[in-house]
């Protein structure tokens, strides 16, 4: 970071190739990740990873149809997505109980909550860190009170 850029790194531009997220940032850089360190995006489809955004002036990267964040400060330091977590984990059978209880297929409910089906995929391995807000989208999309239990 310089003395003239007190924000830190900002982004410009980025893409995907070879399996790599590759952003450019506004000094001219450019910085690889693998798709691997963020498996949101390793399980998303093409359409779902063209959708992005920068937020905070570049400081940030914003994909709103897989609901995930990434800090261009923490792609410089090589820092992965967490691991989901074991409250990720409970709630995963809850989240495809609930699914199936509406009778929906992963596609359906993905469409219905604005989602990939890549997300709801990850979500309901427990392969995400997700929490209450996440489980009450599923439950609002599925037609179901928030207090419900399979």
């Amino acid at each position: 970071m310089s003395m003239s850029d007190p924000d830190g790194p900002r982004a410009a531009h980025l893409w995907f190739e070879r399996g790599r997220l590759v952003v450019q940032l506004q000094d001219g850089r450019e910085l690889a990740c693998p798709l691997a360190f963020f498996p949101r995006l390793a399980g998303a489809f093409a359409a779902d990873l063209a959708d992005w955004r920068l937020t905070g002036r570049g400081t940030g990267i914003h994909w709103p149809r897989l609901d995930e964040d990434l800090s261009v400060q923490a792609l410089l330091e090589g820092r992965p997505v967490p691991a989901a977590d074991a409250r990720a984990k409970a709630l995963a059978p809850r989240l495809r109980a609930a699914r199936r209880q509406a009778g929906l297929t992963q596609a359906q409910l993905a469409e219905r909550m604005g989602r990939s089906q890549a997300l709801v995929s990850l979500a309901e391995r427990g392969a995400l860190r997700i929490g209450t807000p996440y489980l009450h989208a599923v439950l609002d999309a599925c037609g179901l009170p928030r207090d419900w239990q399979p």
